[in-house]
């Protein structure tokens, strides 16, 4: 005999000899902590219910065995499991899983059903969904204000960078072009040094006021693209730090959405200033490429590494904005991003960028 055919026969025994002479069946049907009732297989009037369900329902056994199913559930006649409602005799309403059996009772068909109170269950799944749905709602306004907080942010940097570059900067170059004018030729030694410090010391910020300029915004992103501005910046300042850059970019496309430009742009910045930060490193490659429909952003170094773990945990503070500024730029492009280290090992930073932003 089958485990099934085991069950049902048991069950069957059982149904066939739920009555006042059957002590031990009768014993487990009335202590069952699950609301039981049979019904008649034709009329669907109660034959026998438990006393869990006169708990439950309100009513006696005797108002049960003289009524109809369907004054507690319209779809009494239902043979197969499922989520009904039920109306108690004070008329509150309960949601139930029931699960219905044919089966023989008395030698003649009938119905055998367990009742499941999942009101309270259903009410907090409920709740939990309309909690979620709240929770989505406030997470996607986060992003929006995030993703509007960047391009206010990227416009402060273009208009900063613009006036660096065409206000101080030209009144710099002015400045520097007067200096070198002024004879010296028949100026005492003192006088002519101060004159060349002068030129010296403006020389050096009009570099200074180029490099904040092209940080806060590459002119070359605008104008020739991400590969370009990358190229540019990621020599400039391996150049700084005395690091060998590697840089490959000839399997990326070459036109993006600007918000994609841009994120993945500040993503390489970010990873560029913490290897010049923290690695030690004497090599630095930058790879570039389409991947699968999407942009793919690697940045990786020869240098300590470190436990990104130990990282993670420390997110929120001074030592690891810079990895959450990456991670919430990818992502509010719709984006991916993921940080390989150990200690000893180098770190690879890798950033996929959807090609629709």
């Amino acid at each position: 005999m089958t485990p099934l055919r085991f069950v049902a026969a048991a069950l069957q025994r059982m149904v066939d000899r739920i009555d006042p002479q059957a002590g031990r069946y009768r014993m487990l049907f009335e202590s069952s902590p699950l609301p039981m009732w049979v019904l008649d297989a034709d009329s669907l009037r109660y034959l026998s219910v438990n006393d869990a369900a006169v708990r439950l329902y309100g009513y006696s056994r005797e108002e049960f065995l003289a009524m109809s199913a369907h004054t507690v559930d319209p779809e009494a006649g239902e043979l197969g499991p499922g989520v009904s409602r039920h109306t108690k005799k004070s008329g509150e309403e309960i949601t139930v899983d029931r699960v219905v059996h044919l089966v023989s009772w008395r030698s003649r068909p009938a119905r055998l059903v367990f009742i499941r109170d999942i009101t309270e269950r259903q009410r907090t799944q409920l709740a939990l969904e309309r909690l979620n749905r709240e929770l989505e709602h406030s997470h996607e306004r986060l992003r929006a204000l995030s993703r509007r907080l960047l391009e206010v942010q990227e416009e402060e940097r273009g208009r900063l960078a613009r006036d660096l570059h065409d206000d101080i900067g030209q009144a710099l170059t002015a400045l520097k072009i007067q200096l070198e004018s002024v004879p010296r030729d028949g100026a005492e030694a003192g006088p002519r040094t101060r004159i060349d410090d002068c030129i010296e010391t403006t020389r050096h910020t009009i570099e200074r006021v180029r490099q904040l300029s092209l940080s806060l915004r590459p002119s070359q992103l605008d104008d020739l693209g991400l590969a370009a501005a990358l190229r540019s910046h990621l020599d400039r300042q391996a150049r700084v730090a005395g690091l060998v850059p590697h840089f490959d970019a000839l399997e990326a496309p070459a036109e993006l959405a600007a918000d994609t430009e841009t994120a993945c742009f500040r993503v390489a910045q970010e990873a560029i200033t913490n290897v010049l930060r923290h690695a030690q490193a004497r090599n630095l490659w930058l790879h570039l490429a389409l991947v699968g429909g999407e942009l793919a952003l690697s940045v990786r170094d020869d240098g300590r590494g470190f436990d990104v773990e130990s990282v993670r945990r420390r997110a929120g503070t001074a030592g690891s904005l810079g990895v959450l500024g990456m991670e919430e730029r990818v992502a509010l492009v719709g984006g991916s991003f993921e940080l390989r280290s150990l200690p000893g090992k180098g770190t690879v930073m890798l950033a996929t960028f959807p090609l629709c932003a």
